[in-house]
């Protein structure tokens, strides 16, 4: 089109609707791809938590076993007859 081209009205609603028509699936698209994103995300986010809580649990177990053997090892440094009774 020429610069000082006279578009018709009829001319003008049609390329203007088509242009909304476009705008309205590019939003769709854009709101489709972050939502995948989004997705992507979480699950990511999710198994790295999952793995998180393992470590968690086994550094807990890792603990109890250290200070199972620390107790054990305290109780073996002193004969039972020296320990204190507890009176009650």
């Amino acid at each position: 089109m020429r610069k000082n081209q006279v578009v018709s009205r009829n001319t003008y609603d049609q390329q203007l609707n088509q242009l909304r028509e476009k705008f309205v699936l590019l939003e769709k698209r854009l709101s489709l791809k972050a939502d995948e994103i989004v997705f992507t995300m979480a699950v990511s986010h999710r198994k790295e938590i999952d793995q998180l809580k393992d470590e968690v649990i086994r550094l807990r177990e890792q603990l109890k076993e250290v200070k199972r053997n620390q107790k054990g090892e305290y109780r073996s440094h002193f004969p039972l007859s020296s320990r204190k009774k507890s009176v009650g």
